[in-house]
């Protein structure tokens, strides 16, 4: 019910305050995943039905935000320093080879993206296990929401446990993706893409790592690896990371400052303000709204760019209070 009600008060907000076309201190950053052609590709049961867009959703969000007054960028226009007007970043987690559908309507758009690749998958070939957990329990008949009660259950737990945990239920050879709609990139697409002029490669670990739940020496130890693999596919280290689930502590910053990481995102949903970047953590701990979902583009959006409500007050007062954390 709170939820539903800051919501409603910052919907009648962005109705009336938008961010301004001359306000050039502004970064807003979404968060997709899956790509997929339509939404009656969700009926093969292949992906988790909670994230994916279609790639005419994408092309609705960049006219929006075109629209709005907001330039698209990426992580390699922040280190330029070369983000002007209200600005907006588009980023894709995790590596799906689904994510290649952009090519074409980024060169037809001039439409920067950043994809952001866990490199473990792209080393194996393995699909991503929340995937895995809703094709082999939507066989089951498993209920939906018992499905997403499990995935946010085993987010809990370590990569190694996870995908034991999978193996025990369905077996190795469900970690084999179906098809192209839920396969990781290969290392070749990696490098292709990252050729890309409109594309920056992002980190977002080597096993997709929900940081908060290692220890800091994992945390480092996952972060680089992802780094090292990224580095020899595509012959540049990211300068950008996802932290997977948003998830960050004080261990997971520091080792993303030892690895020469510049620009790091979360998930509490927040607009940034890039002069004001005061300590390397106000720059690794970038908000990024992640709820734009297919049926609710155009609210979510105005919610994104709207002058600051109340859900980005409380986002920044989290942010606030888990930098003093891990200032210590």
């Amino acid at each position: 019910m709170k939820e539903k009600l800051i919501k409603a008060l910052d919907l009648a907000i962005a109705k009336f305050l938008a961010v301004r076309r001359n306000e050039e201190d502004t970064l807003v950053v979404l968060a997709f995943h899956s790509v997929i052609d339509s939404m009656e590709d969700l009926q093969t049961g292949l992906l988790d039905p909670f994230q994916p867009m279609t790639v005419q959703d994408v092309e609705f969000v960049a006219t929006l935000l075109r629209r709005r007054g907001f330039r698209l960028v990426t992580g390699n226009d922040l280190d330029a320093g070369n983000v002007r007007g209200p600005a907006a970043w588009l980023t894709f987690d995790d590596g799906y080879a689904n994510n290649l559908k952009l090519l074409p309507l980024a060169r037809r758009n001039d439409m920067p993206l950043t994809v952001f690749i866990s490199s473990g998958n792209v080393a194996s070939g393995e699909a991503f296990w929340w995937d895995v957990l809703f094709r082999e329990e939507s066989k089951r008949g498993t209920p939906a929401a018992a499905i997403a009660a499990r995935r946010e259950r085993l987010k809990a737990c370590p990569p190694d446990e996870i995908r034991a945990a999978i193996v025990t239920s369905y077996g190795e050879g469900a970690m084999r993706p179906v098809a192209d709609i839920d396969r990781p990139m290969t290392p070749a697409e990696v490098a292709a893409l990252s050729r890309e002029p409109l594309v920056e490669i992002g980190n977002h670990t080597h096993s997709h790592t929900i940081l908060t739940v290692v220890d800091s020496g994992t945390q480092l130890s996952d972060i680089r690896r992802c780094q090292e693999e990224l580095h020899r596919l595509t012959g540049r280290l990211p300068i950008s990371i996802a932290f997977p689930n948003g998830a960050f502590d004080r261990g997971t910053l520091a080792a993303a400052a030892e690895l020469g990481l510049r620009f790091g995102v979360t998930c509490l949903p927040r607009q940034t303000h890039p002069a004001s970047f005061q300590t390397v953590n106000d720059r690794l701990t970038i908000g990024r709204f992640a709820s734009i979902r297919h049926g609710r583009i155009e609210r979510e959006v105005a919610l994104a760019t709207a002058r600051t409500g109340f859900g980005q007050l409380r986002a920044e007062r989290d942010r606030r209070l888990n930098a003093e954390r891990c200032r210590g």
